[in-house]
């Protein structure tokens, strides 16, 4: 019998809304994992803990720092959130998603044109 903890719940819920908003599939994200897609399942249930190297890869697969599946407790503060006059923030999801797709790109750069088609039909569709 499992019991879950709230650290579980926590990077499961934030497992689960990066696969959402990559949108990709549970049995997707499995197979990338080499796991089953019940697995991928009861990690964003909260229902079985992660080991640091799934974690770790994880973050790899969406391009993001481990630590932005950790619970915001654990988030690494910085000691001054000051330096000089400007603030310091950690980076939004959005910035994560605009540096994967960078990354992609860079590495495949063929699918420019297919991403750029993608976002001008997604601006019309808005516009209407």
């Amino acid at each position: 019998m499992s019991t879950t903890n709230q650290h579980d719940v926590e990077v499961g819920a934030k497992l689960r809304d990066l696969r959402l908003r990559y949108t990709i599939k549970q049995s997707d994200l499995a197979a990338r994992l080499a796991v089953q897609r019940s697995t991928v399942t009861r990690y964003e249930q909260g229902a079985r803990s992660m080991t640091v190297d799934m974690l770790l890869q994880i973050a790899d697969i969406f391009g993001v720092p481990a630590c932005r599946l950790l619970p915001n407790r654990h988030q690494e503060q910085p000691a001054s959130p000051i330096v000089g006059s400007a603030v310091q923030t950690q980076p939004s999801l959005e910035d994560d998603a605009i540096e994967s797709i960078i990354r992609v790109l860079r590495e495949h750069p063929e699918l420019l044109v297919d991403v750029m088609t993608f976002i001008e039909q997604r601006m019309a569709v808005q516009t209407t």
